[in-house]
């Protein structure tokens, strides 16, 4: 009869503490502390987008070097990763690739704006999960440019001549030793204006853009982040800490951050040219053929 007694009291007990629970909270995760610990790596890309290093010792950014960086971020352990811009763009079919290679990285992406991530650099960072940008950061200038060297004035002026054995009617277009005609130009800007709408197809499609906004950053200009979030070109402002809260609402973890790192080697021709305009003058060259 007690057995009986103290069964029938734990049941009443039971059913009374049933009536001040809130069943929504009690299967809501937010009424919980299931918070699991990981890390999200910090990938550094800075300089200059290029198809592969210059090998002149600047800072490059390349599609090999951004697989091999989240190759190396997946084996160290990483749950998600951060890409860190400071890059004002560079070449169009490079900046697609990192793109791709961001985009297909098997965890959770955050693009960081820094100074600046402009151009081919805001290209690549639309295969990130989330854009984070400091209201400072520069970043649109959603344009093509497309530019070579003349030679032919020079050439003429010292008597050098320019022969040329071509089949194809245009073949020598963008030939820095003529002169470019109308019909030439007009193939050129065809080419460029392609391009162009080719970005501004994965800008649209990156961020559902509203005509509105598309109309906006479709003149190329470059912006500051804050004007770049009210047109929907970044989904926050801040900095470091604000991407790694981003992160964190991607994989639901608390993330503790590491860097992962590229190193390009130092040869002998990089002591030459250290203390030389050498170096400036070849990346300024690079520079007139480029996303941006």
């Amino acid at each position: 009869m007690k057995k009986y007694t103290i069964l029938l009291a734990i049941l009443l007990m039971t059913g009374l503490s049933s009536a001040f629970i809130n069943w929504d909270n009690w299967n809501s995760w937010d009424s919980w502390d299931v918070s699991q610990d990981g890390d999200v790596a910090v990938i550094g890309m800075e300089g200059q987008i290029t198809p592969s290093s210059t090998g002149f010792g600047a800072d490059t950014i390349t599609p090999e070097q951004v697989n091999d960086l989240n190759d190396d971020a997946i084996e160290q352990g990483a749950d998600a990763i951060i890409y860190e811009w400071n890059s004002g763009g560079g070449s169009v079919v490079a900046s697609k690739e990192v793109k791709d290679a961001i985009e297909s990285t098997e965890v959770p992406t955050v693009c960081r704006f820094r100074d600046v991530a402009a151009s081919g650099a805001y290209l690549a960072s639309l295969g990130c999960d989330s854009i984070v940008s400091d209201s400072a950061s520069m970043t649109g200038s959603i344009g093509v440019t497309g530019s070579y060297l003349e030679f032919s004035d020079l050439m003429e002026e010292y008597g050098v001549s320019y022969v040329n054995v071509t089949a194809g009617e245009h073949k020598e277009t963008g030939s820095p030793f003529q002169e470019a005609t109308e019909e030439d130009m007009e193939i050129l800007e065809d080419l460029v204006d392609d391009v162009h709408k080719e970005f501004l197809t994965a800008v649209d499609e990156g961020r559902n853009m509203s005509d509105e906004e598309l109309e906006e950053v479709e003149t190329g200009r470059i912006m500051l982040g804050s004007e770049a979030e009210e047109l929907n070109m970044v989904d926050e402002i801040g900095g470091q800490d604000r991407a790694v809260e981003e992160a964190e609402n991607l994989t639901e973890m608390n993330l503790e951050t590491f860097r992962v790192e590229t190193y390009q080697p130092f040869n002998f021709l990089d002591l030459l040219l250290m203390d030389t305009g050498f170096n400036q003058f070849f990346q300024e060259f690079h520079l007139t053929s480029r996303l941006g």
